[in-house]
């Protein structure tokens, strides 16, 4: 504006060779000319770089002949000025879509200004090219109402289409379907493949329910690896079935930088009317519902029922209680013995993580070792574990008993603690244990999945004399090229298996094909869940010689332990084979 001013002077006060010298000649800004019939009568370098046009090609036309599109709203201001005289648009500042010489269209500001000049009207336009600025705007929008990962509708934009579609629905008296989707076993993913991959997983899974949406449905991502769906008239049964597709489609694995990534979800479903009237009561329910198919082991999917809220605040109040768990010394370690049974002989000790809480009473590792795990609290509490169990097999040796190693569950989020090895052997040292009486149980599944910096931890453990087992096996996706090339010791049979083999052929013939396998790979079996004699004889049957279960001895508290294996001839089992 300044600058048209500086012009509206010059033309009142000085000719216009000189202005065309001093002013247009070097302003940065696209700066035009014309008479009262719309003619350009000046047309600076700046308009000329910005249109494309040589100044011998603009003079003479008008703005409505090369500039601006023939039919488009944007002529219509300058029809009224050059027909009619009106000269309301005068001083505004209005945007347009502009058109330079190559048919290419780019955003600009134009602001007009009118100047007497000898009895006649000149007209000044100043323009601005909006191009970076239609782009940072762009951005912005994106950043406020799109997920950048995914491109998805971030969770602000869902709020909104939210609201907009349950007002719909009140207003016509329709039915509207909300479903919360969660990545199940995402930390795991993240933690044993990377986060770079973890975000591939996302792209995909996203593409995927963007692909598998029913009519008029809308997918957002709110955080992390949880996902909602917006189905307008969605009912009980067309949810199902939308859910059903969904989890249908996940069975074929994505194909990610080479490999297969299998991916499962669990789908939680909430209803208007109902199960809430509100935004925020529906998004929560289907939240509690989500968690509910969880809890049945993911792949699944849940519709809301009232008693989940329940479920729901317990959840959230052991979150609570167990992050002050350890500084409360609410929590405690149990002792299982693991027996030889040609001689029934100890042959080593599992260390059992339980929770007395002062608030919610006793609550079952089932219930919170999950919660640990998800929220991140298994790192500290599993410090305590390894710190409290090398301490006392360390007492127990001092006091007579025969050594052995004590085992206790490493999860996933430990493996990928970066200090892991340095934290373990300085626990080794402060306890004066050696290395090979400590031994680290990882679950099959963790196992299979872990990354080369997981593997080289474990190697490097191992090379220090600890010994490393494979829990639960026989319950995953077991990998003999796996088994060959990592630094496990010992295979333990999960209890499913071993509870089932006196009645199912299955359970038998995978018992079988484990001990044979182990011993190819030189490598020890231990059968866990023992629970009666006549497992006990299929076992040795099969070749099985080590057990752990309440055939032998239930979990003990570390008092009762030493009563029953530490004390000087007290070395027979309280449940004797």
């Amino acid at each position: 504006m300044f600058i048209i001013s500086i012009i509206a002077l010059y033309i009142s006060f000085t000719n216009k060779t000189a202005l065309k010298a001093s002013l247009l000649e070097s302003a940065i800004d696209c700066i035009m000319m014309f008479n009262s019939s719309g003619r350009i009568i000046a047309f600076n370098p700046a308009a000329e770089t910005l249109f494309g046009y040589q100044r011998k090609e603009a003079l003479g036309l008008t703005l409505i002949d090369f500039l601006f599109e023939k039919d488009g709203q944007e002529t219509t201001f300058l029809n009224l000025l050059f027909t009619v005289k009106d000269e309301t648009i005068i001083g505004k500042r209005i945007e347009l879509n502009a058109f330079r010489s190559d048919g290419s269209v780019f955003p600009a500001e134009i602001t007009i200004t009118s100047t007497p000049y000898k009895g006649k009207h000149v007209y000044t336009a100043y323009l601005r090219d909006l191009t970076e600025k239609k782009k940072s705007e762009e951005m912005i929008q994106q950043l406020a109402y799109f997920d950048l990962l995914t491109g998805l509708p971030n969770r602000n934009q869902f709020n909104q289409l939210f609201h907009d579609a349950l007002n719909k629905a009140k207003q016509h008296n329709q039915s509207l379907a909300l479903l919360f989707l969660d990545v199940n076993r995402f930390k795991l993913i993240n933690d044993t493949l990377g986060h770079p991959l973890g975000d591939l997983v996302l792209q995909k899974f996203s593409a995927l329910l963007s692909e598998s949406l029913f009519a008029q449905s809308i997918v957002s991502r709110l955080s992390g690896d949880e996902f909602v769906i917006l189905y307008p008239f969605g009912n009980r049964k067309s949810a199902a079935v939308q859910a059903e597709k969904i989890i249908q489609q996940l069975e074929a694995p994505f194909q990610i930088d080479g490999r297969n990534v299998f991916v499962s979800t669990s789908i939680g479903i909430s209803l208007y009317p109902i199960d809430g009237e509100y935004p925020e009561v529906l998004l929560k329910n289907a939240d509690h519902a989500m968690y509910q198919a969880k809890e049945r082991g993911g792949n699944h999917y849940q519709f809301y029922e009232q008693e989940m809220s329940v479920i729901h605040s317990r959840r959230s109040a052991c979150e609570q209680s167990l992050r002050t768990a350890i500084e409360h010394n609410e929590l405690y370690l149990m002792y299982q013995p693991k027996c030889h049974i040609p001689t029934g002989k100890i042959i080593g000790v599992e260390a059992l993580l339980r929770w007395d809480s002062h608030e919610l009473g006793s609550v079952s590792p089932k219930e919170f070792i999950p919660i640990a795990e998800e929220s991140g609290l298994i790192i500290s509490i599993g410090k305590w574990v390894l710190q409290t169990a090398c301490l006392q097999i360390k007492k127990w040796q001092d006091a007579g008993m025969e050594p052995v190693p004590i085992a206790v569950n490493i999860s996933a989020g430990q493996l990928h603690q970066e200090d892991l090895v340095t934290m373990i052997l300085e626990i080794l040292h402060q306890n004066e244990l050696e290395a090979n009486y400590l031994e680290l149980e990882i679950t099959e599944s963790v196992s299979l999945y872990n990354n080369l910096s997981c593997m080289e931890k474990l190697t490097a453990l191992k090379n220090e004399g600890v010994k490393l087992s494979v829990d639960d096996f026989g319950t995953g996706y077991s990998s003999l090229s796996y088994l060959h090339k990592s630094p496990v010791d010992i295979l333990k049979i999960d209890k499913s298996i071993v509870q089932d083999i006196s009645s199912n052929i299955s359970a038998s013939s995978i018992i079988k094909a484990i001990m044979t396998m182990s011993h190819s790979l030189n490598l020890n079996v231990i059968a866990v869940g023992v629970e009666t004699h006549e497992q006990l004889i299929l076992l040795e049957r099969f070749g099985c010689e080590h057990i752990q279960g309440y055939l032998f001895s239930v979990p003990l508290t570390a008092e009762l332990f030493e009563n029953s294996y530490v004390i000087p001839d007290a070395n027979a089992s309280p449940n004797a084979i």
